[in-house]
């Protein structure tokens, strides 16, 4: 048995290498055991053989207290309910667009963001509703996230080059 797998212990933090996520060891098999896993968990309860946690995981704490613990899961858990299904971290002040293609371009400015609802004001500030993050994707009765190169304010300019006219 090597030093490494002595290392996986029960209430460790380790970061997934591909994207990051934290997950905490629960549980590990007895070195006994034929196949040894790892019972860890990030959003949902996951077991995996050993020698590939290994490889897809590195590890960030050691065992740490409950208190800290409890208020580290807290925290992610909130991450992943503000996060889009593609990954986009919603928080206050961005501009998202409404991509129904029954209203006319409308744009929402998001005031805070909590448990998956975020409070926002339609671009003017004259309305103010509930949004959920899980609407908050590209497709057709979704919305997107502006970037503010996008926006434009005022009238439209021209170069010097240009004429007002169209021919």
């Amino acid at each position: 048995m090597s030093a490494a797998t002595e290392s996986v212990q029960p209430d460790q933090r380790w970061r997934r290498k591909s994207d990051g996520v934290l997950t905490k060891v629960i549980y590990v098999d007895s070195p006994y055991r034929f196949r040894r896993s790892v019972h860890h968990q990030a959003r949902r309860r996951t077991i995996t053989e050993i020698g590939s946690f290994l490889k897809k995981y590195e590890m960030v704490s050691d065992a740490v207290t409950a208190d800290a613990s409890a208020q580290d899961d807290d925290a992610q858990a909130q991450r992943e309910k503000n996060t889009t299904c593609e990954g986009i971290l919603v928080h206050r002040g961005q501009i998202w667009e409404n991509l129904d293609t029954r209203q006319s371009s409308h744009h929402v400015v998001i005031e805070s963001v909590a448990d998956g609802e975020a409070q926002v004001r339609d671009h003017y500030g004259t309305k103010r509703f509930t949004l959920s993050v899980s609407r908050m994707h590209t497709h057709s009765t979704g919305l997107r996230l502006v970037s503010p190169g996008e926006l434009k304010y005022g009238a439209r300019t021209t170069s010097s080059d240009e004429t007002g006219e169209s021919r």
